[in-house]
């Protein structure tokens, strides 16, 4: 049995929504602090505009950055006309994530630039070229932001420490063994 050309790039964009669609979520998510709404709009016009170009985004590496690039540059920086979630919306979107409630607040200290730095640098791993391209800057520009981003919440985190806040919880975790880990090889 032979595939048509139209069957081949169905396949293919049915594997590139499979290869990316969750964490693409879970970064928007994290990157609109909890805005399921938005996130999912957010992800999903990503994804489509990503499965247009599956053939030209078959490093899954580059795409996965490209995509978050998509998204990034799709997040309102402002207050929208739409009904945005509450507070307690947010937080109980996150909270089956893993973020806590000193970690939400510390997360919600950080402009969108900033977690989606923090996210895709500390949390997803995201290697120098591909940070460049989700922030949309040169090298240095980039690996400063995610600096700069850590920096903060680390900052943040440890005034909530001060007034006696509960444990970070999974997610501030492992931002924290990354920096930690960073900071042991860097001396």
């Amino acid at each position: 049995m032979t595939l048509r050309a139209s069957d081949e790039e169905g396949i293919l964009r049915a594997a590139f929504r499979d290869a990316h669609g969750a964490r693409l979520n879970g970064f928007a998510l994290l990157v609109t602090l909890g805005d399921q709404v938005l996130a999912a709009s957010l992800a999903a016009d990503a994804l489509g505009a990503g499965t247009r170009q599956a053939d030209v985004l078959r490093h899954p590496e580059r795409a996965a950055a490209w995509l978050r690039a998509r998204v990034l540059k799709s997040t309102p920086r402002r207050v929208s006309r739409r009904k945005a979630p509450t507070d307690e919306g947010r937080r109980a979107a996150l909270a089956a994530v893993g973020v806590d409630d000193l970690t939400y607040s510390t997360l919600a200290s950080l402009t969108v630039e900033e977690r989606a730095a923090l996210v895709a640098s500390s949390l997803e791993g995201f290697a120098p070229i591909d940070m460049e391209e989700i922030l949309g800057s040169g090298p240095r520009i980039a690996r400063r932001r995610a600096s700069e981003a850590r920096l903060k919440f680390f900052e943040q985190r440890g005034a909530g420490d001060q007034a006696g806040s509960p444990p970070i919880g999974p997610l501030g975790s492992r931002v924290r063994e990354i920096v930690d880990q960073a900071l042991t090889r860097s001396r």
